[in-house]
């Protein structure tokens, strides 16, 4: 089965005057469709560099992407590639929508009516454990509902890939096993291609396949995705 997405040869650095810090040095992966990648790095180890460029976010200065076969060099910066979403560290940090409702039923206005987009919306926060908050403000969120919202967005839109950058970042160790077993679930049920960077080494339990960042060079370690026993149920409550 072909890759549904490639990384091949990326190389990526920054410059702080005369100082030129390479961050990824001839980084390669794959994720399939129905695969759950996690990437483990400690801090400023560019797994923020690698999860951007993955999603097409932002560009290599050398190798390429691939999307579904599709070379992803040239095309505009910024904006998600169509079929995958994006989830970045914090959630969306955003409290120019009205309620979480509204945030969640934005990637679908221009494919929905704005009724058939809330209720889509309603159903995902539903089925994420996150309902209750659906009325709510953004700012008046716990972590863990941000970061559960924040998945809502990227899952409402009915992806191929979603790439999350550290969504257990500054969540308790429930909080962190009930997202990563939520994104396991994605995988297995949805045929998700996930990729994921992890803060901490046991969040990568959850992965059918594991990387280790460092020094600007990623060690790839895998296992079969049937390797894995049950995992965390969606939950039927709002989560704390």
């Amino acid at each position: 089965m072909a890759p549904l997405l490639s990384v091949e040869g990326v190389r990526k650095s920054y410059w702080r005057g005369p100082h030129e810090t390479v961050v990824l040095a001839n980084v390669s992966l794959q994720v399939r469709a129905g695969e759950f990648f996690a990437v483990w790095g400690q801090r400023g180890s560019g797994k923020t560099t690698l999860a951007m460029i993955a999603a097409g976010i932002g560009a290599p200065e050398q190798g390429r992407v691939l999307f579904e076969g599709v070379d992803l060099a040239g095309r505009r910066r910024g904006h998600l590639p169509e079929g995958i979403s994006w989830v970045r560290r914090g959630g969306e940090l955003s409290g120019d929508f009205r309620t979480v409702l509204d945030s969640v039923a934005v990637p679908l206005l221009g494919t929905h009516s704005p009724r058939a987009a809330r209720r889509l919306a309603g159903g995902m926060l539903k089925r994420l454990g996150v309902a209750d908050c659906a009325q709510e403000r953004w700012e008046d969120l716990t972590d863990g509902e941000r970061t559960l919202v924040a998945v809502a967005r990227a899952l409402v839109r009915g992806p191929r890939l979603l790439v999350a950058d550290d969504p257990t970042a500054s969540l308790n160790v429930l909080q962190r096993e009930e997202i990563m077993g939520l994104l396991r679930r994605a995988a297995d049920e949805e045929d998700l291609g996930i990729l994921v960077t992890v803060p901490d080494m046991p969040d990568m339990a959850y992965a059918h396949r594991v990387g280790s960042l460092s020094d600007g060079h990623l060690t790839v370690s895998g296992r079969p995705p049937e390797a894995r026993g049950k995992v965390i149920e969606f939950p039927d409550q709002q989560s704390a």
